[in-house]
C-alpha cells in the first residue's frame, strides 16, 4: 500500500510539474505555447479553465497523499530503534575522574612527580651589524649611459 503511494505521489508531482510549467500568463493564452490548437481543442477560452481545473486537482491529491504518507511516517516510527540498535555498547573506560580514592576503577596516583619540561628554545638573534668602516661601494654608473 505504501509503495503504491509514493509510486503515485511521484506520478502526481511529474504530472503537476508539466501542468504548470505549459501554462502561460493570464494575458498570452495556452493558444501560444501549443500553436494554436488549443482554439480547436478546448473552445474559446484556450483551456485555460481547463488547467486551472487540473492543476487544482493535482495540487489537492498532492497535499492528501503528503498527509498519508506522513501519518504512515510517524506511525511506523514507535518501532525504529535507530541504526545503531543492533550494535554492542563499548565497555566503560577504567579510571574515571571525579571517583573518590580507593573506589574501584578511581585514579591510581603516580609514584614519582614527572620529569619537568624543557625550556624553550632562546629566540633568534638579530644579525651584527656592519663595521662602520666598510660601508658598501656605490655602483657604478652603466656604460654608455652618461655620454651623447
Amino acid at each position: 500500500m505504501e509503495t503504491l503511494l509514493y509510486i503515485l505521489f511521484s506520478i502526481i508531482c511529474v504530472l503537476l510539474i508539466f501542468i504548470v510549467l505549459i501554462q502561460q500568463g493570464k494575458g498570452a493564452g495556452v493558444g501560444f505555447s501549443m500553436g494554436g490548437a488549443s482554439q480547436a481543442m478546448f473552445g474559446g477560452s484556450g483551456g485555460r479553465d481547463v488547467f486551472i481545473k487540473v492543476t487544482a486537482g493535482l495540487a489537492v491529491a498532492f497535499g492528501v497523499i503528503c498527509i498519508v504518507l506522513a501519518r504512515m511516517a510517524v506511525g511506523d516510527a514507535s518501532g525504529y530503534r535507530g541504526a545503531m540498535a543492533n550494535v554492542p555498547a563499548a565497555p566503560a573506560p577504567r579510571g574515571l575522574p571525579g571517583l573518590p580514592a580507593g573506589a574501584p576503577g578511581a585514579p591510581v596516583p603516580l609514584k614519582a612527580a614527572p620529569a619537568p619540561l624543557k625550556a624553550a628554545p632562546a629566540p633568534l638573534q638579530a644579525a651584527p651589524a656592519p663595521a662602520q668602516g666598510s660601508a658598501p661601494a656605490a655602483p657604478s654608473a652603466p656604460s654608455g649611459a652618461g655620454s651623447r
